[in-house]
């Protein structure tokens, strides 16, 4: 798999309040950079007044995923050693 990075990486927002689109990205690289053992959640809300959860995950130190979600749709997580970057897949 290969992935065009499509931004610069940066922790993600930790408060609803302060969640972000990513730029309006549909796909996200998201990395637990494991300065701590702790799993950490991360939420995605839709883009309603207010925003409601649409989902949520675990994640725990030393991973690396892609998920996607809509482009309105806003993601944060408890704690700031999550990292996400704008992706797009390369064939």
């Amino acid at each position: 798999m290969r992935l065009k990075i499509l931004g610069i990486e940066t922790a993600l927002p930790t408060t609803a309040n302060t969640a972000t689109t990513v730029g309006g990205a549909t796909e996200l690289r998201l990395i637990h950079d494991a300065q701590s053992n702790a799993t950490h959640l991360v939420t995605i809300l839709n883009n309603a007044s207010p925003a409601v959860a649409v989902g949520s995950f675990s994640i725990t130190p030393g991973t690396s995923l892609v998920i996607r979600k809509d482009t309105s749709f806003k993601v944060y997580a408890s704690n700031a050693e999550v990292k996400v970057v704008a992706v797009s897949y390369q064939s």
